[in-house]
């Protein structure tokens, strides 16, 4: 007579005399396993999302405060030293184009736009700019008529880059002007 279940040594019952004790399907291993990956594999997407965006405004912040501080310093002071236009312009500590608050000077603005074209990366520099690109615009206020540009314009038709632009008025001789300043960026490449 052969015994269908029944007690094995160890104590296990057992079918057709074998141990049950410790075994391990395949199939629920591989279940098991395929789950996790898949919730690792999501969690590992969702913390990459937010850390991306984390960043992409990490970064948009610090071109914001770099925008102010080089706008207020481009109709709020001479420069340093304050007659910078009358030498080369390039040893400059600091740019600015005002001749006093608010009023733009004529030269100043002629000799950026001399300066930018020979050395815009080195005059970005020291301006605060740094690793972005920098755009100088001054328009008159009524009619649009643009009197100076230098610096690098940003392609705006471009989704892969970030822009931020400040635009403050001041006078030009006897004109209203408005001073557009434009900084940007390659968007992913932090600066």
């Amino acid at each position: 007579m052969v015994s269908i279940s029944g007690q094995g040594k160890n104590g296990a019952i057992s079918a057709l005399g074998q141990s049950k004790k410790g075994q391990i399907f395949s199939t629920e291993l591989i279940l098991s396993v395929s789950i996790f990956l898949a919730a690792l594999l999501i969690f590992l997407f969702v913390w990459n999302s937010i850390f991306t965006y984390y960043t992409e405004e990490q970064s948009e912040r610090k071109m914001q405060v770099a925008l102010i501080g080089i706008s207020d310093m481009a109709v709020f002071s001479p420069g340093d030293p304050q007659d910078w236009e009358e030498t080369s312009g390039i040893d400059a500590n600091s740019f600015g184009f005002v001749s006093s608050r608010n009023v733009l000077s004529e030269k100043k603005l002629f000799a950026a736009q001399r300066i930018f074209a020979s050395n815009y990366s080195e005059i970005k520099a020291r301006m605060g700019a740094g690793g972005y690109g920098l755009y100088f615009e001054v328009r008159d206020a009524q009619n649009g008529l643009t009197y100076y540009n230098f610096g690098n314009d940003a392609d705006a038709a471009n989704s892969s880059v970030s822009q931020s632009t400040s635009e403050r008025l001041a006078l030009l001789g006897d004109k209203l002007v408005v001073m557009k300043i434009q900084l940007w960026r390659v968007k992913g490449r932090s600066i």
